[in-house]
């Protein structure tokens, strides 16, 4: 791969593992930055992953859980 360098490749894989998900933290200590700018310089989310979260969007919310009396603690008095 003409042009392709070594470090292109730590730009990949910041990229990749924030397009999973992982934390900000989690990466920056992956990488071993020292600053969200650093990570945010080696970070390059790709437009197909912001459209998929834009997707997401359209789906609808769960419904959120109901809470039964079974499942709330008796109070002691």
């Amino acid at each position: 791969m003409a042009g392709l360098r070594f470090h292109d490749l730590r730009h990949h894989a910041v990229t990749e593992l924030a397009e999973l998900g992982l934390t900000d933290q989690t990466i920056m200590s992956i990488a071993g930055h020292v600053s969200r700018e650093m990570l945010n310089h080696y970070s390059h989310i790709r437009l197909t992953a912001k459209r998929r979260s834009l997707e997401a969007l359209e789906s609808p919310l769960p419904e959120p859980a109901s809470i039964t009396d079974e499942r709330v603690p008796a109070t002691v008095n």
